[in-house]
């Protein structure tokens, strides 16, 4: 025996599909498999043997092929995929591995020297049943979502009457930060979701719009009401009804991690002590020393010469705090009063507002209990809302069902950084190196899963994508179509549509150029849009790489009937047509033309081609 192989039960190996079918996946190490078939059959199936009626045997299943497929490569594996229809919602199974190792429960038997363990099922692998209450469950309507994320206070300023404090004239400086307000607020939003509709979006996310001191809002004084620089509760529920009238949906901002030294909440604690009922809200690490050793208006906004050496010397703080910033106390939501409150500010806000969606910030630092009771609150009052969690890495544990709808994608985002970006702080891939990369993403999320995400190429926490590509408008639309050729919903970082670029987190906050749009980039992002809503070969769960070429640096690669050839070279590039494609008829989509493929094909710097079959 010279191979490696793996699979795990009841997991994202083993997982519910839909109501009828189990997903099966199975990683080899590369090139050593040649063959997987999979034995299974209900576990009580029992009758005569078919060569001698005297002999009681187990009935395996043959409804269906029973080989499995290699769909995928990453750098160590083969990835091996099946779907399967147990009869009786029951099923044993194993797998037998190059016709004659079988591979189950118990580890793998050669059964040529012990044939008798193809049918001892205490060796295999068990799906007890098909339980529906299990399955998966994201909103439907997410998969056909183009979501637009925005900051509101760079947007646009649409309400010039608000209170707001120390205003600069709007995008007046290349020096940005996140003590600046250039006063956008949710009537900018109002106005100019007519242009969103027109984009094509069908979905907002904001970061937060509740009461805070800061620009970024994730410092959060009071949960329910609207910030006054950015409006009231009111203007908010005028933003949800003319949203909704035009097919938009709104998702908000929960920042259930942690909140403000403002809140009333911390301060309650800061003058009381152990004495106050908020203490246990809050991770206090020494109960006999006070919480904040600073005289100050804690409902005033906190000098930051007064902060600067908790930030120099996170050790002398007394309470944990997001990333050691001492304006952010990490919140307990083991503690009753503080659990009942965040729940009720979930609830609050979709029904009084009617949101469609909860996007939650540093969710993968809450246990997980409060995410399973938050979804199931939430979703008894409105049981499409999405939910998706802020997390940067492998999320199988929150995507169970339970908890999460949805995470924000930053596994393909990192990848599609690396292959098509030029300024990154890593290497540049190689396109094997990103093939594999993208393989890896496809593999690790359940193919129900997949279609639920929330894809991403920048965010208001990173780098912007205009940025990535060395500010190259020709150069970032490839990225931009390989996202949106992704399962899941795509989604755009405000004025990404219209060419704002930015490094990291405060420079990726600029003001929307309203009065200096790249309008071809507008262009590309309307058609672009206006496409993945058309052919539904955008939005399928496999994707097959059909070629690529680190010498001329290209890919090409097949979703349903699209076939997708995208050029990162920057001199004209001649590209040589595969086989099977060389003359048959494809229609571009892009540019409407139909074409005959000879054997080349040839694209412009930074070029592309979408064709259809």
């Amino acid at each position: 025996m010279k191979f490696i192989v793996y699979h795990e039960a009841k997991s994202k190996f083993a997982y519910l599909y839909d109501k009828d079918t189990v997903h099966l996946r199975l990683i080899a190490q590369r090139e050593n498999v040649e063959s997987v078939e999979v034995i299974y059959g209900d576990p009580f199936f029992w009758g005569a043997s078919e060569q001698n009626e005297d002999v009681w045997e187990w009935k395996i299943e043959t409804s269906v092929s029973s080989y499995m497929e290699k769909d995928y490569e990453t750098d160590q594996f083969d990835h091996f995929f099946i779907a399967l229809k147990p009869e009786f919602k029951r099923m044993k199974y194993a797998f037998i591995v190059n016709g004659k190792y079988l591979y189950g429960a118990n580890g793998i038997v050669d059964l040529e020297e012990f044939p008798e363990q193809k049918k001892n099922l205490f060796g295999y692998f068990n799906f007890p049943f098909l339980n529906e209450e299990d399955l998966f469950k994201a909103p439907a309507w997410v998969e056909n979502q183009v979501w637009y994320s925005i900051f509101p206070e760079r947007f646009h300023n649409g309400d010039q009457t608000l209170e707001k404090e120390n205003i600069l004239p709007w995008g007046e400086t290349d020096k940005y930060s996140n003590e600046q307000h250039f006063g956008g607020d949710l009537k900018g939003i109002i106005k100019k979701l007519d242009y969103l509709k027109d984009l094509g979006i069908t979905g907002i996310y904001m970061t937060p719009i509740f009461e805070s001191f800061s620009s970024h809002k994730y410092d959060i004084i009071n949960y329910k009401k609207i910030d006054p620089a950015f409006g009231t509760n009111e203007t908010f529920k005028e933003l949800v009804k003319k949203a909704h009238k035009l097919g938009i949906k709104v998702t908000l901002d929960a920042v259930f991690n942690h909140c403000s030294i403002s809140h009333p909440y911390f301060i309650d604690v800061v003058e009381k002590g152990k004495d106050s009922k908020y203490f246990n809200c809050f991770h206090i690490l020494d109960k006999d020393k006070p919480v904040f050793d600073e005289d100050v208006d804690l409902t005033k906004r906190i000098p930051r010469d007064i902060m600067k050496k908790y930030h120099d010397n996170p050790r002398l703080l007394n309470y944990r705090a997001f990333g050691f910033t001492p304006y952010m106390p990490k919140l307990n939501t083991n503690d009753p009063i503080m659990r009942e409150h965040l729940l009720e500010v979930a609830l609050y806000w979709v029904k009084e507002y009617d949101i469609d969606g909860w996007r939650l910030d540093v969710s993968n630092e809450v246990p997980h209990e409060f995410w399973r009771e938050f979804r199931k609150r939430v979703k008894d009052v409105k049981d499409d809302v999405y939910i998706i969690g802020e997390n940067w890495d492998n999320s199988n544990p929150w995507l169970m069902g339970d908890q999460y709808d949805a995470v924000m994608n930053y596994g393909v985002l990192f990848p599609i950084w690396n292959y098509f970006g030029t300024n990154i702080d890593y290497k540049q891939y190689s396109a094997k190196e990103f093939i594999y990369k993208i393989n890896k993403v496809f593999t690790d999320y359940p193919k129900n899963v997949q279609k639920a995400q929330y894809n991403l190429v920048d965010s208001h926490d990173t780098t912007r994508i205009l940025e990535i590509c060395n500010n190259n408008l020709d150069l970032v639309k490839l990225p931009y179509i390989f996202m949106f050729s992704l399962p899941g919903a795509p989604s755009i970082y405000y004025g990404g549509e219209v060419g704002i670029t930015g490094k990291h987190d405060p420079d990726n906050r600029r003001c929307f150029p309203w009065d200096n749009m790249d309008q071809d980039m507008l262009s590309f992002m309307k058609q672009l849009i206006s496409l993945r809503k058309e052919y539904d070969g955008f939005k399928t769960t496999d994707l097959k790489w059909i070629d690529y070429s680190d010498k001329q640096e290209y890919i090409i690669y097949e979703k349903g009937d699209l076939v997708f050839i995208l050029s990162k070279s920057y001199p004209e590039n001649d590209i040589k047509v595969p086989a099977q494609y060389i003359g048959k008829k494809f229609k571009d989509i892009f540019t409407g033309e139909s074409i005959t493929l000879n054997d080349t094909v040839t694209l412009k710097h930074f070029g592309f081609r979408i064709l259809q079959k």
